[in-house]
């Protein structure tokens, strides 16, 4: 078992969720998956509102290791970026982030 999970979670203001969600997948995400390490991207919308009626979605990116993740954390690329990230977005998305370290990963046992 290898590789981390980056976990960001976005909660947008229904006014601006369809520009948004847009621009996230098709500029933000591929911009991401273009710096060394990434492997892939699975985006998820949860069902339901959160408590103040924004939308939430969580974006996990795949990413070969610790080591990549924490290359790109410090680089140039994540602050260019979040401050794109912040002109386009700024005020109507509350971005938070997480990493997820492997613990265990089981298959369903065949019958």
């Amino acid at each position: 078992m290898s590789g981390v999970v980056y976990l960001v979670k976005a909660e947008v203001d229904p006014a601006s969720e369809t520009a948004w969600e847009s621009w996230n997948t098709a500029v933000h995400i591929p911009e991401v998956l273009r710096e060394p390490g990434f492997v892939r991207a699975t985006k998820w919308k949860v069902e339901g509102a959160a408590k103040d009626g924004w939308a939430e979605y969580w974006v996990g990116y795949e990413v070969e290791s610790r080591e990549a993740l924490e290359t790109y954390l410090t680089g140039d690329a994540v602050r260019r970026l979040r401050a794109d990230h912040l002109a386009r977005f700024g005020t109507v998305v509350r971005l938070s982030r997480a990493i997820l370290l492997p613990v265990l990963s089981v298959e369903k046992p065949a019958r």
